[in-house]
């Protein structure tokens, strides 16, 4: 198997192998339980910007209304939901979580 899938929380982690991984099980995954999606990309000390694209596009797409965040070793870039630990990860879903609340409240 290319990836592995660990579930925490309200969020589906999804730790990658390969970065040629077809993504298609994902959708399938995510449910109203699982709402957030965080691609773990720690195991790769280089990945290039053209696949930070293309796992940025699939997570929008998939995660409509809900967080999408990378993590990995790559420099930041402020185009990608990019972070260099789980627990900042988490951290970026809860502070995206505040901000929505807010939102409905005003």
């Amino acid at each position: 198997m290319t990836y592995d899938i660990r579930k925490e929380k309200d969020s589906l982690i999804i730790e990658l192998k390969s970065l040629d991984t077809d993504l298609s099980f994902v959708a399938a995954e995510l449910n109203n339980e699982y709402r957030h999606l965080i691609f773990n990309l720690l195991e790769f000390s280089t990945i290039s910007e053209e696949n930070l694209k293309n796992f940025t596009n699939f997570g929008k797409t998939v995660v409509k209304n809900h967080s999408f965040v990378i993590v990995c070793q790559t420099e930041f870039m402020e185009d990608f939901p990019i972070v260099p630990t789980l627990q900042e990860a988490f951290d970026v879903i809860e502070l995206e979580e505040m901000e929505r609340q807010l939102d409905l409240e005003i």
